[in-house]
């Protein structure tokens, strides 16, 4: 059933502010992530290389700035057509997520960064999250994404004993977020609207609980409690005991 909130959110679209673009980029070099950004710009790999984190930040600027030059009116373009593409979605989405989660929602506007970035992060204490200018699933993006700030609403008034620090890789609640992110996408509601279903990391399909998969297993929990119960916190309480991790 749909929460239909007096008050949703609006998805605010705007390209990626330089300073805070080359951050992103310098702190997922440095992670198992990288080898996102390296393949789509090998030129990266040297950067990457470099010991002094000054000259590496002043490198990665540089060529984030090289890249737009490149770009041109490409970026421009990325943004109007995914902000286009998910004004058509953008109330009958939150209204669903909101009464999926039962969580209303907490803000009147969420930001989404287009940038040059292959991986979409979202961060989580500024409401804001990434989309790659050239991604023709940015839909599916967004709503995984933007799913996360209201898990970990949810999530919060369920386990207000849990470090706000759990909420970030590699910890397990961090984990159970990305699984339910895409099991959301799975959802008929959801489904309806996007016409496409997310899918798991790879290595979250090797996950196993006990001799099956957790992914599996975690959607049983979903179908059980969200979809026939309508029951959201009973799926984090029980979902939350499978996950070994970290």
């Amino acid at each position: 059933m749909i929460n239909k909130n007096k008050i949703l959110p609006k998805v605010t679209f705007k390209q990626m502010p330089l300073e805070l673009e080359a951050e992103m980029f310098f702190d997922f070099l440095d992670t198992d992530w990288s080898v996102k950004i390296t393949n789509k710009y090998p030129q990266s790999l040297g950067i990457k290389n470099i010991k002094s984190e000054k000259e590496r930040k002043l490198a990665i600027k540089n060529e984030i700035t090289k890249i737009r030059e490149e770009l041109g009116s490409k970026i421009n373009l990325g943004l109007k057509l995914i902000e286009d593409g998910w004004k058509k979605v953008e109330k009958v989405t939150l209204e669903t997520l909101s009464g999926i989660i039962q969580e209303p929602w907490p803000v009147r506007e969420i930001t989404a960064y287009i940038s040059l970035n292959p991986i979409c992060p979202r961060y989580l204490d500024s409401w804001n999250f990434v989309v790659t200018y050239d991604r023709e699933d940015s839909n599916r993006i967004i709503v995984h994404e933007i799913s996360h700030f209201l898990f970990f609403k949810k999530f919060k008034e369920i386990f207000p004993e849990i470090s706000r620090e759990n909420y970030e890789s590699p910890h397990k609640e961090w984990l159970l977020s990305e699984l339910v992110a895409v099991i959301i996408s799975h959802d008929p509601r959801i489904l309806n609207i996007l016409g496409v279903k997310d899918d798991f990391y790879p290595e979250h399909k090797k996950l196993m609980a006990g001799d099956q998969l957790l992914t599996g297993v975690i959607e049983k929990l979903y179908n059980e409690f969200v979809i026939v119960k309508g029951d959201f916190e009973g799926f984090l309480r029980e979902s939350i005991k499978l996950i070994k991790w970290e």
